[in-house]
């Protein structure tokens, strides 16, 4: 009886679908939000890596906490963190180099559940302060909101998740590190993840951006699109995603060619490691 129910509860764990807000993105988020009083730690690192010319390497050091309010509505804050080594970049700084980036607050408020309704539909608006530019840590005080709407499909006993991201961005205080006070940007994404595996699920991860300084949509800065391949696991405590983002279209004012390097990299390598409380 005992081993019964042991083979049991091991084959429901091998096909629960992925827990409350475990990220099988690290471009695009899901759209499910944590339990009442839950509480997740996360930790990010990014490294952003070649421009046309020069020698480019950025890290991104997020550090992130989530806390469940209700079971439909989350909060969370974000200590951003860069290191830089750079040489050979016009108007970039030479050398290695930290700096603190700033701070940035969010929300999830979950309207439909992937589980219970079929599909998930949730908002997710942020507000930051960015004390320092993440391309070449130049300094700025730059305020953002943005507000953001995320849908989630899952198909096949939730074996495949299809994950699709928009959302748009107001930013004051760009200078000195832009040429221009302020920006509006539109953004989104999509990602579509299979477990082919009991807790691991492999899929591809895409962005895209596009800026306008000044608020101006006839004012056209550039666009990009990353996309690459997406790797998940996870415990029951905790969890890991990896993404590697190529950018495999862009666009920038008085640059040439289909990739844009001003604010943009060749490649962006994601490491997210979760932690369940």
């Amino acid at each position: 009886m005992r081993l019964l129910m042991a083979l049991s509860a091991a084959v429901l764990c091998a096909i629960l679908p992925a827990k409350a807000d475990e990220n099988l993105f690290n471009y695009v988020k899901g759209s499910e939000t944590l339990p009442k009083g839950h509480i997740d730690l996360y930790q990010t690192t990014e490294l952003r890596d070649g421009k046309d010319v020069g020698s480019y390497h950025a890290w991104d050091l997020d550090t992130e906490i989530e806390y469940g309010i209700t079971d439909t509505f989350q909060i969370s804050a974000e200590l951003k963190q860069h290191i830089f080594d750079i040489h050979g970049i016009e108007d970039l700084r030479e050398g290695t180099f930290y700096r603190m980036g700033g701070i940035e607050l969010a929300a999830k408020y979950r309207l439909n559940s992937v589980f219970k309704d079929g599909y998930g539909i949730t908002l997710r608006p942020e507000i930051g302060f960015l004390r320092y530019d993440d391309v070449g840590g130049i300094i700025q005080e730059e305020i953002f909101v943005s507000p953001n709407v995320i849908f989630q499909k899952n198909f096949m006993d939730d074996r495949l998740i299809l994950v699709a991201n928009a959302g748009v961005e107001w930013a004051w205080g760009k200078k000195p590190a832009e040429e221009y006070a302020k920006e509006f940007s539109i953004q989104g994404g999509v990602g579509v993840a299979y477990r082919f595996a009991p807790n691991w699920f492999i899929g591809v991860d895409s962005r895209v951006r596009s800026e306008f300084p000044d608020f101006d949509l006839g004012n056209h800065e550039h666009t990009v699109v990353f996309a690459g391949p997406a790797l998940h696991y996870a415990s029951e405590k905790w969890w890991a995603t990896f993404t590697w983002g190529n950018q495999i279209w862009g666009r920038g004012v008085d640059e040439t060619g289909h990739r844009t390097f001003a604010e943009e990299s060749r490649n962006e390598f994601i490491l997210k490691i979760g932690l369940n409380f």
